[in-house]
């Protein structure tokens, strides 16, 4: 687990503009000896990102790479009394929020790296440096566990609004249970982890991860169809503004969940299901199960209707379109 450090995020800056910047004006600029540059390119290369050197003309980044600034973000948000920490690089931001002090403020963690995200079904979520968003969220609830049913649905809706924002050029719709898709393509995920206590309150730690600059999977760790922002706009995205935007959504939403439960997002939910009235394979435990996708119910659980005419209702599982 490491904070961002200052001389690293302003050597970023420095030659974040496309131009060759020489190891001994990056000294003089940051204060530092040539060595301390030369080790922290070494850094930045350690992360996979693509430096490029020439002698007489210096370092240059290949790629643009804008960090998360806690500053930028803090003061974007528009909700008050939300503590947040970002980190360079972290196991898993969601095992952070566990292991810290609990507290009724909303405490958001957000890291350039994870070395250790997970997806549902303890899955390894890919992580790279500096492409993507990794965020967690930790938020208390006046609330029994039992009535949290459904809050991934709430969450992968917020995510959506975010994107929305972009104006993409298809739909971007939801996969039960927590899945954002684009052109039949994965580009976001959250997981959700709760924490009861005896009192009537529970924290929900909610994990979520957004593809947002990657454009390649180059150690083949994906093992699902993706997309990305970047990908599908063809520009490069600024995060910090889509952290804000997500933020304050999320919130909002939670805010809302709490107050009124699933009921209030169903219609959101229907109008973005991608797979109502599909023909659907459902993983769930050792079952495999093929039906008619029919929507959800107050608690968030798929209906699938089977061949016989009859329904179920399964509160978790893996599904696949039949194609």
């Amino acid at each position: 687990m490491k904070k961002l450090q200052s001389n690293f995020a302003k050597l970023i800056d420095i030659l974040n503009d496309g131009n060759y910047h020489d190891g001994t004006t990056i000294g003089d600029t940051l204060n530092i000896t040539r060595s301390a540059v030369w080790k922290t390119i070494k850094k930045l290369q350690s992360y996979g990102i693509k430096v490029d050197s020439i002698k007489g003309k210096g370092y240059s980044l290949l790629e643009p790479l804008t960090l998360l600034k806690k500053k930028i973000i803090k003061q974007g948000i528009s909700h008050e009394n939300i503590h947040i920490d970002v980190f360079e690089t972290i196991e898993s931001t969601n095992d952070y929020l566990k292991q810290i002090p609990q507290s009724q403020h909303v405490t958001i963690c957000i890291a350039e790296q994870q070395t250790q995200g997970k997806g549902r079904l303890s899955r390894s979520w890919y992580s790279p440096f500096g492409q993507n968003i990794y965020l967690s969220c930790r938020y208390p609830f006046q609330k029994d566990v039992s009535e949290l049913a459904g809050l991934s649905l709430v969450v992968s809706l917020a995510i959506v609004k975010t994107l929305e924002n972009y104006s993409l050029p298809n739909a971007i719709l939801v996969k039960w249970p927590n899945d954002i898709i684009y052109d039949n393509k994965k580009i976001s995920g959250n997981l959700i982890e709760i924490q009861a206590e005896s009192n009537g309150i529970c924290h929900a730690m909610i994990g979520i991860g957004i593809n947002i600059n990657m454009i390649e999977d180059e150690n083949n760790a994906i093992s699902q169809s993706w997309t990305s922002l970047r990908k599908i706009m063809a520009c490069y995205i600024d995060r910090n503004q889509l952290c804000i935007s997500l933020i304050d959504h999320l919130i909002t939403y939670l805010e809302q969940f709490a107050e009124s439960g699933l009921s209030s997002f169903i219609h959101a939910w229907n109008a973005t299901d991608c797979l109502v009235n599909k023909e659907i394979s459902l993983k769930s435990g050792n079952r495999k199960i093929v039906g008619k996708a029919m929507g959800i119910n107050t608690i968030g659980h798929l209906i699938l209707q089977l061949k016989d005419g009859t329904q179920q209702t399964f509160s978790s599982g893996d599904a696949t379109i039949v194609k």
